[in-house]
């Protein structure tokens, strides 16, 4: 259950965004920080977690965990301002940082040795569940629009589930914590977090604000902090040997290559949704339930890639999976954008299906083994330290997704906008002369090409120069201004979608440069 909560609030909001955008006001890069702070807080507290609860108990930190994660949930749910809400998540991020590492441990300490595969792919299907309900849930929700509430039942829903985990878990649940636990070290998780705010804030937050020199000073912050992070483990791990990330792993090739592996992996999933959604839903008016149910083959083919993932690796290897999956995967991104770019403004959501499919499944079997391949490469004796460090990957990695695409995404739309408003406004004017008269129609002319801008960076049609044109409600000017969105929209996913197919393909690079493991002694 808690596993579930967790892992659908990382995917829920993509379906929610453009609706939450419009209800609260909130700017694009608002928008990015909803779905990136949660992600983010959740990463860089992950390893911590996991060791508040050898030192101070699982169950307790459990409990914890569960009960912050449904305030800060209610906390969401009741947000009335983009600050409001981005505050929310973060803390949830937080306690969701508390809660889950507690799920993996109790497994490990309270199953029995021959029923724990089973525990853990009961887990495996839970966390693909969810994966794959979030959206869903979010859509028809928001559909439900229960009494004018539109997308806070999204999270209000935590509520009434996490109060019964808390229960069951109080009574069902029983302590236990670690004879050898590691201690804190909470400088490292501070540099850390200061490192990743450098880099991530100035890239979503660059374009909105014009790129200011701070946004570049910012980045080239982050090196030294990153600098200082790696000194801070390298002195706790010689004094106390419970640095958060062990300096040795940094010094083999396997746990390098198979971090950027890991990080270019998961930055293609949360985007590729969420701007995904930003497209139907501002530029064609999708409903958010039926951009989730456009999104579901997606879903349904990464499920059939995962389980045809381990029969095609025994017949092979898990280096060969990884390999033809994330080609696989990048082929159907790179479907995804020729769809979007070659069907024209009359781009149907359906028309998606057959590339979600096979980027679904390439993805769903490139994944699957993915950590066992870079494990099955690291030395044995910093298996466990490389997981907990690739298991923070996948979040870093998701969070620099939605950073570093969303670069892309705007930036391309801004672009467009800015050659739609040059292109169609001679058509604009043309129109509106002969209903407006000469005069009227080069003030429209020019609020027209100043909305079209606007549009690119985040505005409606009911605010700043669109609204004259609202209250003109000229159909022709309407339409073009429609075209202009689709066409925009378009370019920036489309171009977006490319990008992603290159990171998928240098997954599946990726898998040359880990060395093979050792092969074993023969009895």
């Amino acid at each position: 259950m808690a596993a579930f909560l967790v892992l659908a609030d990382t995917s829920i909001v993509n379906v929610a965004a453009p609706v939450l955008q419009s209800d609260l006001g909130a700017g694009f890069a608002e928008t990015q920080w909803v779905v990136a702070v949660y992600q983010l807080t959740y990463a860089v507290l992950l390893i911590t977690g996991g060791r508040l609860g050898d030192l101070y108990g699982r169950r307790r930190l459990f409990v914890l965990g569960l009960v912050g994660f449904v305030i800060t949930s209610a906390a969401c749910g009741f947000a009335t301002s983009p600050t409001a809400l981005i505050a929310a998540r973060a803390l949830q991020g937080a306690t969701a940082a508390l809660m889950y590492p507690q799920t993996l441990a109790v497994i490990q300490v309270v199953v029995p040795p021959e029923r724990r595969p089973k525990a853990f792919a009961a887990l495996g299907m839970v966390v693909s569940g969810a994966t794959i309900a979030g959206p869903m849930i979010s859509g028809v929700l928001i559909e439900l629009d229960i009494l004018g509430s539109s997308w806070r039942p999204a999270f209000l829903l935590n509520l009434p589930i996490g109060l019964l985990g808390v229960l069951a878990a109080l009574k069902f649940l029983p302590e236990s914590r670690s004879e050898q636990a590691r201690k804190l070290d909470l400088p490292s998780v501070l540099l850390v977090t200061a490192a990743l705010g450098c880099l991530i804030y100035p890239l979503i937050e660059g374009h909105e604000r014009g790129w200011p020199w701070w946004s570049l000073a910012l980045m080239l912050l982050s090196l030294p902090l990153f600098a200082a992070f790696h000194l801070r483990c390298t002195q706790v791990h010689r004094v106390t040997q419970s640095a958060l990330v062990p300096p040795s792993l940094w010094r083999d090739r396997a746990f390098t290559v198979g971090l950027v592996m890991y990080v270019l992996a998961y930055s293609g999933i949360a985007s590729f949704f969420l701007y995904q959604s930003l497209m139907l839903q501002f530029a064609y008016g999708y409903s958010a339930l039926a951009v989730a149910a456009i999104m579901s083959p997606f879903a349904i083919g990464s499920m059939a890639g995962y389980y045809s993932s381990t029969p095609f690796a025994k017949r092979t290897s898990g280096r060969v999976a990884v390999t033809v999956g994330a080609l696989i995967w990048a082929l159907g991104d790179i479907a995804v954008g020729a769809t979007t770019l070659l069907a024209g403004n009359e781009l149907k959501g359906w028309y998606f299906v057959p590339s979600f499919v096979i980027a679904g499944f390439g993805l769903g079997i490139a994944l699957a083994p993915l950590l066992g391949v870079v494990l099955g490469s690291v030395r044995s004796s910093d298996a466990g330290s490389a997981s907990g460090t690739l298991s923070t990957g996948q979040q870093v990695g998701a969070v620099l997704g939605v950073a570093l695409i969303g670069v892309v995404f705007f930036g391309t739309l801004g672009s467009a906008a800015e050659r739609s408003a040059e292109q169609r406004s001679t058509t604009v004017h043309a129109t509106l002369v002969a209903t407006e008269g000469a005069e009227r129609a080069d003030r429209l002319t020019k609020d027209f090409a100043s909305c079209v801008v606007a549009r690119g960076e985040g505005g409606t049609t009911a605010e700043g120069p669109c609204r004259p044109l609202a209250a003109a409600a000229d159909p022709a000017v309407t339409t073009q201004l429609t075209e202009a969105s689709r066409h925009d929209y378009r370019m920036a996913y489309g171009v977006s979608a490319f990008v992603l197919a290159a990171a998928a393909a240098l997954v599946a690079l990726g898998v040359r440069f880990l060395p093979r493991p050792a092969p074993a002694p023969k009895p």
